[in-house]
């Protein structure tokens, strides 16, 4: 399958130590394409320690990554590519997807699509300054770096795509990652098939769909609709929830109770070992436990759980507890397969 399928970011959830693990038990075999939750680009022209220890090369060895940069200034936007090009990254991913009202109320993320005139402007400087960052691509050769971008289908209304999508059919689009939702519907309900295909058939650049992709079969019925056209799908929750999807679209099996394990036990210790000392070992345990409650609220639709397990891991304060509930979920707890996320909606406009 010539198709790229990726994991969209997700703050909180998908850091380095996330990706390692994935790539390790799921993403390597199955070609999994990996975004950093976004990187803030600020007036100070620094980096938060946090994001760059998210970011640094030696933390992601042998892992297909793009960062993610949130950013309404060309200026500031620019300085921070470079510093991803100096990491050795030939591409970065603009986000004007994100949905958080601290962010949309300073015009970022889906924010900024509230603005098309300045997002235009924006978008002008940005292609034009990354001609000036040189990085060497795969083969050798020397290039511009590249600049993807992952957008909404509109921040109140999907009548509001033609604007936007003229707009981004002017510049040189790496990938254009469409979450086929608007802001306003934040990720309830279907998506707007209808429209997404419409902008697919008429656009010149290459796109990657997102959204309530939970299944194989969601998959399938994407590509199926898409002629051909398709460069991606990229998977959010529904790879949070069953690691092994990517897999799964490409033809392979579904996840073992084994493998999961195993998985779980590389994030466990990956999180034991990026907050060693945080606060002192019980403030660092409690972080552990924390990130790994976030996992489990998604990794845990796949067990056939009656609520009492699930419900002593989320009740667990302690290495012990948090262990011993993990434990007694995978003793006692069979894998059930996930519903589809997809179906035509009757309210989708074409």
């Amino acid at each position: 399958m010539d198709l790229t399928l990726s994991l969209a970011p997700m703050e909180g959830i998908t850091g380095y130590v996330f990706r390692n693990a994935h790539h390790k038990f799921f993403g390597g075999s199955s070609q999994v394409r990996y975004y950093t939750p976004f990187v803030v680009c600020t007036f100070t022209k620094r980096i938060k320690t946090r994001e760059k220890q998210d970011v640094l090369p030696e933390h992601n060895e042998g892992i297909p990554l793009v960062p993610q940069l949130l950013s309404n200034k060309a200026e500031e936007f620019l300085y921070t590519a470079r510093s991803m090009a100096e990491f050795g990254y030939r591409e970065v991913n603009l986000n004007l997807g994100c949905p958080v009202a601290t962010v949309t109320a300073k015009k970022k993320g889906s924010g900024f699509l509230t603005v098309p005139d300045e997002l235009d402007r924006f978008l002008c400087a940005i292609y034009e300054g990354a001609e000036k960052i040189p990085v060497t691509r795969e083969d050798g050769s020397t290039g511009p770096l590249a600049i993807s971008i992952k957008t909404r289908l509109g921040f109140s209304d999907v009548a509001e795509a033609p604007r936007l999508f003229a707009i981004y059919e002017q510049y040189p689009v790496k990938d254009l990652i469409i979450h086929a939702r608007t802001r306003a519907e934040q990720y309830a309900g279907q998506p707007e098939l209808g429209v997404f295909f419409e902008i697919l058939s008429s656009s010149r650049l290459p796109i990657t769909y997102n959204g309530n992709v939970f299944t194989k079969e969601d998959a399938d019925g994407i590509l199926a609709r898409s002629q051909g056209k398709l460069s991606g799908i990229m998977i959010g929750r529904g790879l949070v929830e069953d690691p092994a999807l990517c897999r799964e679209i490409r033809g392979g099996p579904p996840a073992t109770k084994e493998e999961l394990s195993a998985f779980h036990r590389a994030l466990y210790e990956g999180y034991l070992a990026q907050y060693a000392g945080f606060h002192g070992q019980s403030s660092g345990d409690l972080v552990v436990i924390n990130r790994m409650k976030e996992v489990w609220s998604h990794l845990g639709l796949l067990f056939a759980d009656n609520g009492h397990y699930l419900k002593a891991i989320h009740k667990a304060a302690t290495r012990p507890a948090y262990e011993a509930a993990v434990r007694c979920l995978f003793d006692n707890c069979a894998l059930v397969p996930r519903t589809p996320g997809i179906r035509e909606a009757s309210s989708s406009k074409a």
